[in-house]
């Protein structure tokens, strides 16, 4: 999905299922539009043709557009932050998504909570934005706080990196958990907590991460956390995706008390559905 200063840019699809754009995205003057200050794209990362809905709406703004305005970029979701190397067995796929964004020229690009650490250095004009520094601070935005603050008593880190990311930008006590995976399957074959047992006894805790997909490390953290006798184990994730139905709708097979997020990827509303039959 893709969207300008709020306002949706497909309109519909033609016969032969090519994309239907709004007119007044191309007028020298829409009604939307700034002239002296910011206009703001927002890509809601759904497919690959959002990206180029994306670039279709930007080349004829620039071609279109009269006025001294900046152009602004928010990037809910970054796609392929996974593929941010080079491996044998995929390629250097967020490079090149970098690449087209460049390309745009955008004056500005506001990127949630980017999966990988290399995403600034690729992108140019980039500014990271965390949304759990807020949901920590703003009262209206979670049910988990009381008159004398946060009520989570720590918070735990699912890996090593999470804590690394996380404890630079959050001020707040932590502890943090290690996995071991089977190199041929993938699975987690041993979770350990990076914790004394009265660190963890008694305690409530926010687990802290920046996605979910299947879930299994968050399953096997909040596992550990309660054998260690965790009164209270919720979860904060930026980042939901479409594969994590099932862990969230189970809150991790019941081990999970709540499960926030950012829900960027606006996936929240479908997880809530009943699922189709087979």
């Amino acid at each position: 999905m893709v969207k300008l200063n709020g306002c949706n840019v497909v309109k519909g699809r033609f016969p032969n299922n090519e994309v239907d754009y709004e007119p007044w995205s191309f007028s020298p003057f829409p009604m939307c539009l700034s002239t002296d200050s910011w206009n703001t794209f927002t890509l809601i990362f759904e497919s690959n043709e959002d990206l180029f809905n994306l670039q279709i709406v930007k080349k004829m703004y620039d071609d279109r557009y009269i006025g001294n305005a900046k152009t602004r970029l928010d990037i809910h979701y970054f796609p392929y932050c996974q593929m941010d190397r080079p491996m044998d067995s995929h390629g250097f796929s967020l490079k090149f998504v970098t690449q087209i964004i460049n390309d745009l020229k955008f004056d500005m690009v506001e990127v949630y909570d980017p999966h990988s650490n290399v995403l600034p250095a690729l992108l140019n004009h980039c500014k990271v934005y965390y949304p759990i520094k807020d949901f920590l601070s703003d009262e209206a935005l979670s049910k988990a706080f009381s008159n004398d603050g946060l009520s989570w008593d720590l918070l735990f880190y699912p890996d090593n990196g999470a804590a690394k990311k996380y404890s630079e930008i959050l001020h707040e006590p932590y502890r943090f958990g290690n996995k071991k995976r089977n190199l041929d399957t993938g699975e987690i074959v041993c979770y350990e907590v990076i914790a004394d047992k009265a660190d963890i006894e008694g305690k409530r805790i926010l687990i802290v991460d920046d996605m979910v997909m299947g879930g299994r490390t968050f399953v096997e953290a909040a596992k550990a956390l309660r054998e260690m006798g965790a009164s209270q184990v919720d979860l904060y994730v930026t980042h939901l995706k479409p594969e994590s139905r099932k862990f969230y709708n189970s809150k991790g097979n019941g081990l999970i008390d709540n499960i926030y997020s950012a829900d960027t990827l606006k996936v929240i509303q479908y997880f809530n559905m009943p699922e189709p039959r087979p």
